[in-house]
């Protein structure tokens, strides 16, 4: 627990220090779904590590109800200033969740449950598959899943202070899990698998490798 109480530390002190640590704008992954979470209806959403909101700001102003967790106290009082600012409550709830504990929903709650670079945190794979049941567990049948990790073609795989199976610690201080994408289809199970696919999504000093996953619940 020592390293995920760590881990959590150091999101609220970045949160702290920067009101937009990823900016405002929507990430790769969130313009990417979009367009299938309109194409399947969806209507409600699911946010794993919403962060300080931007992908969330992005589903609610196009027409979905987003419910949005996140572990760090910091992103989340940021994120209800937002909501209140913004005047989003009707369709915006935020909530202080930490995700290896059961998701606080009853089973087939929402069309989707969307993370970008969630499930590339510092957890082990079986916390990774548990969690990945879970969220099967509050979709409706039918419902999807769309997710990023940083992957193993990625300029950090393998570089920096080892912290686990395919696990190291950047210099900035966050814990990075990376996956393959034989990993990914095996953590799958119980799933519909629509599409893994590689994109890149650039930051100032490199160009981030992920994978964007696309799991559909069967039924």
């Amino acid at each position: 627990m020592r390293g995920e109480n760590d881990q959590k530390c150091h999101w609220n002190s970045t949160y702290e220090r920067s009101q937009d640590f990823f900016g405002k704008e929507p990430s790769e992954l969130a313009v990417s779904a979009l367009p299938t979470l309109k194409d399947h209806g969806v209507r409600t959403v699911l946010e794993l590590g919403c962060g300080q909101g931007r992908d969330t700001w992005y589903f609610a102003r196009n027409g979905m109800a987003v419910t949005a967790l996140d572990y760090s106290e910091t992103g989340v009082c940021q994120m209800r200033d937002a909501v209140e600012r913004e005047r989003l409550d009707d369709v915006v709830t935020v909530m202080v969740h930490d995700a290896r504990a059961p998701l606080p929903f009853p089973d087939s709650a929402f069309d989707a449950v969307y993370s970008h670079m969630f499930f590339t945190m510092e957890f082990s794979e079986e916390e990774v598959s548990r969690m990945l049941g879970d969220c099967r567990r509050v979709l409706r049948p039918g419902g999807l899943n769309i997710y990023s990790v940083r992957n193993d073609h990625d300029p950090h795989y393998g570089k920096f202070e080892p912290r686990g199976k395919d696990m190291w610690k950047n210099p900035l201080g966050f814990v990075v899990h990376f996956f393959t994408e034989e990993k990914l289809r095996e953590l799958s199970a119980g799933y519909e698998i629509l599409w893994i696919k590689e994109f890149d999504e650039p930051s100032p000093a490199y160009t981030k490798k992920l994978y964007e996953v696309a799991l559909r619940r069967p039924g």
